[in-house]
Order: C-alpha cells, then structure tokens, then sequence
C-alpha cells in the first residue's frame, strides 16, 4: 500500500511540474494580446458574461457579429470559447476592476494554460499505458515543444484548447473502460459536450474517439455488451453538448441549427482532395513541415495498435476523421496563422503512438534526434515573429484562400520566416512606427490587429509599406520582448510583476518535476 501510495503521490507531483513548467513556458512565448480577431470575439462575451450575464456583442467595432432573434447582436462562435476563460478574466479584475487591456491580457493565456494541462494529461496516458518515466517525460517534451502545439499554446487560437477537451475524452473514456467505471465515462462524455460547444463540427468525430471506450475485454458476449453500455453512455452525455449547442442558437437566433457562421464569409466548402494534398505534401501547410515528429507518430501507430487495439483504432480513425472534415473546408489552412492550426486540436492524440515507435539501431535514434530538432527550430521560428505580417507582406486579400487554394504550394510562411527575421534585426523598428497596432481603441496595447487600418491606409499592393508604421509587425512576437518598448504607464501589466510570476511558476514546476525524476527509480 505505501509503495502504491508513493508512487501515486510521484505521480500527481510530476503531472502537477509539468502542468506548471508547462504553462510557463509556453505563458513566456505568448504574445500576451489577442493576436486574431477571433479571440475578440470571444474575449467579449467573456467580458459581457462576467459583467451582467449577457452574451450579446456590443463593441461596434465587431462588426461581423450577427443580429439575434429580438435584440442585439452575437457572436458566431462557440460559447465554451467564452466561459473557458472566464476565470482568468476574473483574475485581472482583481484590484483593477476597470482595465479591458489587462482583461485582455490575461485572456490570451487561455491556451497556455490548456496546453499545459494538455502535456501534464499526456503523462498521466503514457503511464497508464505502462511506457516508464522517464521516456512518458521525453516524449510529452517531444509533443510539448516540437510540434505544433508550442506556437498554438502561445496564441489567442482555440485549438489547443479544445484538444485539451477532445484528448481529455479520450483519456477518460478509455480509463473508464481499463477500469470497467461507469462514471469514469460519464466524466469522458462531459468532455466531449464541452468540446461541441466549441465547434459543433467535432460531432463527426464522434464515432473514431468512441472506440476508446470499447475495451479491454473483448472475448466474452458480457465484456461486449459491458463494451457497448461504455460507448453508448459516452456518446449518449457528448450528445448532450449538442442539444445545449442547438437552444443556445433557439436562444440567439431562433432556429434550432443556425450557429452564425458563414455570414459574410465565401462558401465553407471546397474540394477535399486539395485539401489533403496542401495539408500533407504543400511548402505552406504540410503538417510534416510545421511538426516533424508526426512523422514518428506513423511509426509508432502500428505498434500501438498492436498493444492497446481499442486506444489505436480510436487515435486512427480520430485523425482520419479530423483530417477528412478540414480538408473538406475551403479554408483548411485556418488562416490567418502560423501552419496548419487545425491540427492542433489532434496533436495531443497524435503524440499517444510516439513512445511506441522502436529505435533499437543507431540510424534510427539518429533520425529521431534530428525529427525532434528540426521540430523545435520550426516551433521557434513560429514564435518569433507576428503571423500577420506573412500576409500583409505579400498583400492578399482577406479570403484569398477561396480563389488560390493552391496558394501554399509555391508559398510558405515556413521558409519566409528567416528572411522576415533578417530583416527586423538588420533594419529594427522603422522611424514611421509611431503607433504599437493597427485598429480601433488605440491606448488598448492588447486588443486585437485589424487589418487595412489607419492613416495611410494601405492601397492594394502596399500593405508591406503599411505595415512600416505599425511596431507591431516588427517587433519579437513574446510578450516579454515587445512589452520593454511600450511607456511603462501604457502597458496592460506592471512588467516586473507579471514577468516575476511566470518564472516562479516556472520554476515551482521544475522542483516538482526533479523530486519526482529523483524519486522514480524506488519501486512503485
């Protein structure tokens, strides 16, 4: 009993370290704005949530918010985007009950914070399904930061953060399963109904991630049925997220199946054989490029089928099925961003088969290594520089994926990174950069870019001389970079402050991380 309880007790310690080394790093590389308007959008009905209840859109600058059924304006976007944050929001009000800036500011933690639950999730899976400490570390490292996730945990962007609430279904589901208790999976089903209140779109995976729950017993008609009732409870509670999805539109609009999206926006679909082929092969999109271990996920998926056969359908026909329904969308590269983002949300689930990839000859440790290197440097770049500026650079128009969708193919933000980066350091900060941002509400630092705004505004072919007078796009994209250059009296936190708490949470993390690393070698 005591062995167990210490191994338990290392366990939570080390989950616990990674969650908050975790949220830290990734805290450090955020940009600490809303760096799309997407996050906007949901940044306030947070606020209005908070405020009086309301989940109306009442910035007159958002205007793509869609008119409701009796009054007002909402957004088009999922509300578990808007309450997820909240306590965060919550947080910045404390001693500042009037700063939208500092509100912001925290706001755009929201996926930080999800990430690194999201890799501290990842180590409790890999010890569950028996891979040793210190490769279950490594490899949540490897998933962590050099892969995609890095730069979608440091972004206001959702995915990460609903992968953080599709891997937490899966995990729970298949736990329920290995432990045969129902209200495991019960607790798996609450994930998944959050998580279609995100997007309702995730209802199509519902099938592949369902598998989870099916096992581990197969060879007797009570372990089937016993199966069956697992999934069916499973399917039956996300369902549910649906039918709160459909009154929350009753509510807004009045028609049980109308979400607001699309209005304003070129037709949603487009051709799924393009879509792939950007996604897997293009300079521009391939997730290959922008998170090489992927490539030792195809590795390791066979053998992870092999040992835990429910857990590998579940991961296989989950990605499949993620994969078939982006690249059906006329905007499966999810811009404006960095990479294919819509990846993000799998990726968690795509990092189970890693450790199952064998690399018992030289070669293939050595090919490992440098899969792993490239993907931190690729990460780095991601993070270095503003997404936008890849765009502005080239001046395309806002939908310019729905009349180019072969656009990635001959180019790439991948390999334009470098030269945007010589060019900041050989130039700096040009003199016109007399303003931090384009866009409304000038003194708020982190409110969202708006693209085309201010004096001069930008002629067809000129955003890159517009973006000159903008410092945004010129300096590092972290937080604790560009916020030196702003007055001290302008920025949304004290700098200090705020700096000193993401190194102590770092730093708390590590501790918890090494007296675990010490302790694991005693038997468990």
């Amino acid at each position: 009993m005591h062995l167990k309880e210490d191994s338990f007790r290392r366990r939570l310690a080390m989950s616990a370290g990674i969650f908050l080394l975790g949220t830290a790093i990734y805290s450090a590389a955020s940009p600490g704005r809303i760096d799309i308007i997407d996050g906007q959008y949901r940044f306030e009905v947070a606020h209005n949530l908070i405020d009086d209840g309301s989940v109306q859109i009442r910035d007159s600058f958002l205007d793509e918010s869609v008119p409701g059924l009796i009054v007002g304006a909402y957004s088009s976007y999922g509300i578990s985007g808007s309450v997820v944050p909240i306590p965060l929001v919550l947080w910045a009000r404390i001693g500042h009950p009037d700063s939208r800036d500092r509100e912001q500011f925290f706001f755009s933690f929201t996926s930080c914070v999800l990430g690194g639950a999201t890799l501290a999730l990842l180590f409790l899976f890999y010890r569950e399904l028996g891979v040793s400490w210190r490769s279950a570390l490594s490899w949540t490292a490897v998933a962590g930061f050099a892969t995609l996730m890095f730069p979608a945990s440091a972004t206001v962007f959702d995915q990460v953060q609903q992968g953080f609430f599709l891997f937490a279904a899966c995990f729970l589901a298949w736990l329920g399963a290995q432990r045969d208790s129902m209200g495991i999976t019960i607790a798996a089903g609450v994930a998944l109904a959050i998580l279609v209140n995100f997007q309702e779109s995730y209802a199509l995976m519902f099938p592949g991630i369902g598998l989870a729950a099916l096992g581990p017993g197969w060879s007797t008609q009570a372990e089937r049925r016993r199966g069956f009732e697992r999934a069916t409870v499973f399917l039956f509670v996300g369902c549910l997220g649906l039918l709160f999805w459909a009154g929350y539109n009753q509510f807004r609009y009045g028609a049980f199946l109308y979400s607001g999206k699309g209005r304003n926006h070129p037709f949603p679909f487009g051709n799924p054989l393009v879509g792939v082929a950007n996604l897997l092969a293009s300079p521009g999109k391939s997730i290959f490029l922008y998170s090489p271990p992927t490539i030792i996920t195809l590795l390791g998926l066979r053998n992870l089928i092999r040992h835990h056969w429910f857990l590998g359908l579940a991961v296989t026909g989950t990605g499949l099925l993620h994969l078939a329904l982006i690249s059906s969308l006329s905007f499966f590269g999810g811009d404006w961003c960095w990479g294919p983002r819509y990846f993000a949300t799998t990726l968690p689930l795509l990092a189970l088969p890693l450790p199952f990839a064998t690399a018992a000859s030289g070669t293939r440790k050595a090919m490992f290594r440098l899969i792993i290197a490239a993907g931190v440097c690729v990460q780095l770049l991601g993070l270095s520089v503003e997404h936008h500026r890849f765009f502005y650079d080239r001046s395309l128009p806002r939908f310019f994926w729905y009349a180019r969708p072969n656009y990635y193919f001959a180019h790439s933000a991948l390999f334009s990174r470098p030269g945007e980066l010589i060019q900041i350091l050989r130039e700096g900060v040009p003199p016109e950069a007399t303003t931090f941002r384009p866009g409304p509400y000038s003194s708020r630092i982190t409110y969202a870019v708006f693209g085309g705004w201010g004096s001069p505004p930008p002629k067809p072919n000129e955003q890159a001389e517009w973006m000159r007078h903008y410092a945004v796009f010129w300096l590092p994209r972290p937080w604790p970079f560009w916020m030196r250059h702003i007055p001290p009296d302008e920025r949304p936190v004290d700098y200090a402050t705020a700096l000193s708490v993401v190194v102590a949470i770092g730093i708390a993390g590590a501790v918890l991380i090494g007296w675990s690393a010490r302790h694991a070698g005693s038997p468990a």
